[in-house]
């Protein structure tokens, strides 16, 4: 069974994905698969490189993510051509992930689940939640404030996504709630699994 963990920028996702490798599961990130897609020799370095220019190479001729990232997030134009050579290379990466695993309990972290469609690809949702300064204060700290602002703009609201997930983790409080939320979903999902 693969299970796809998503939620707005900031709410949480990494920290629930840690907590389950730690209990022993298979946990994959959708952004991983992408970045890895993007490495010389892989099959989205070339696209990239032609529809964005050799300005978003570093001098070792890898794909600048950070740059990248910059441009494709200062409009939805640029991120849509950045998908469009990406995301059918994720999703049979997903397919072949959600293959080995179906006899299993499986998750893979994906940010933009909701906001591409990506649900058939998963057999349960969960949506990490916490609310809006919560996160963009998470996230800043790891793209400073200007951009988390910029990357929360991108997603869906959570009143969207509530609608289509599965399960729900409120990332609102300590660690230690989190964690005893975690576990309770493994629970349920175990028991849903078989």
């Amino acid at each position: 069974m693969l299970v796809g963990i998503t939620g707005n920028i900031g709410a949480g996702k990494s920290t629930v994905s840690n907590f389950l490798r730690a209990m022993g599961y298979h946990v994959f990130n959708a952004d991983f698969i992408a970045k890895r897609l993007l490495l010389k020799g892989f099959p989205a370095y070339n696209k990239v490189v032609e529809a964005f220019g050799k300005g978003v190479l570093r001098e070792d001729g890898e794909i600048d993510t950070k740059k990248l990232g910059e441009i494709v997030f200062s409009s939805r134009e640029k991120l849509n051509l950045l998908t469009s050579i990406t995301h059918p290379l994720v999703l049979r990466e997903i397919g072949a992930i959600r293959e080995l695993y179906k006899e299993d309990l499986a998750f893979l972290e994906a940010a933009v689940l909701f906001e591409y469609r990506w649900e058939k690809h998963f057999d349960k949702i969960v949506t990490v939640f916490a609310y809006r300064g919560q996160r963009l204060l998470r996230a800043a700290k790891r793209f400073g404030l200007k951009e988390a602002i910029r990357r929360d703009k991108f997603q869906l609201p959570y009143s969207e996504k509530l609608r289509k997930t599965d399960y729900l983790i409120c990332n609102t409080k300590d660690m230690l709630h989190l964690r005893l939320q975690v576990e309770e979903l493994v629970k349920a999902l175990e028991e849903t699994c078989g």
